[in-house]
């Protein structure tokens, strides 16, 4: 779980992209995003919450919830990070999917065609285009689809629990290499371990063991992208692992395929 600061949408333009095999560990932005998916299925989950989406679902995730996406089978999204014309941060949705057969599904599949129409063939003035087609997916978000509006309290309150998730991003990014405890993340924290377990849990649907595994693979990933040709154990330990084999391990229950495997695929 970490405040994504890369892939950043603009108050200009929007950021959008293709996915194939999309996998993300748990994350929240300042944008709203909104996912459709093209071919196959994936796990989304919200926190505890976890739903499965297949071909032609869209999803809705509003500013500051955590999230994550993940997929065993192939698959392929259109990813929309929309900077908020409008703050939607006050803003919790009834149901964050919309299917084929619910209300308001075939406007908004339409604008999101027209936005990845015009985002792929760039004829004149596509950038006005996609723009118009944003504010009709933020209208369409605040007039027809069922959400609340928080009060004060608990908004203030979704504002400290992000502070707090960027505090524990902050902290594994300077120690992830470490033989890291439990009781060491819960004290940078000024939190009781068991408190620390819940309070994760809660937030971010994983255990936090789950959670650190997941953040040293991305770790060892980033390595392999960037010294492609450096030693597969080399990159292990400098993501934490204590030998190879729990990195293999690890490895092929999150990505269902061995560091090596991985390494050809983005050769």
């Amino acid at each position: 779980m970490y405040n994504e600061l890369i892939n950043n949408a603009t108050k200009d333009y929007p950021f959008l992209i293709k996915h194939i095999n999309v996998k993300y560990i748990p994350h929240f932005h300042e944008e709203t995003e909104l996912v459709y998916v093209l071919e196959g299925e994936l796990l989304f989950s919200l926190g505890m919450e976890s739903y499965q989406i297949k071909k032609g679902d869209i999803c809705i995730i509003p500013p500051h919830i955590i999230h994550n996406l993940y997929t065993e089978v192939y698959s392929e999204t259109f990813v929309m990070k929309l900077f908020p014309i409008l703050d939607l941060s006050h803003l919790r949705m009834d149901n964050h999917i919309l299917k084929k057969d619910d209300p308001g599904y075939e406007k908004l599949s339409i604008y999101i065609k027209n936005i990845k129409d015009e985002n792929e063939t760039r004829a004149a003035y596509y950038k006005l285009a996609v723009n118009s087609n944003v504010q009709q997916v933020f209208l369409f978000i605040l007039r027809e689809t069922q959400h609340q509006i928080l009060d004060g309290k608990i908004k203030e309150k979704h504002i400290i629990d992000n502070e707090i998730l960027d505090n524990i991003n902050l902290f594994l990014e300077a120690h992830y290499n470490e033989d890291l405890s439990l009781l060491n993340v819960a004290k940078h924290l000024n939190y009781t371990k068991s408190y620390f377990c819940r309070y994760f849990k809660r937030m971010t649907g994983m255990t936090f063991w789950e959670y650190f595994t997941l953040f040293r693979i991305e770790k060892a990933i980033q390595a392999m992208k960037e010294t492609p040709k450096e030693n597969i154990t080399t990159i292990a330990g400098r993501a934490g692992f204590k030998n190879v084999r729990s990195f293999n391990k690890a490895f092929m229950a999150f990505q269902r395929c061995t560091p090596r495997e991985y390494r050809e695929k983005i050769k």
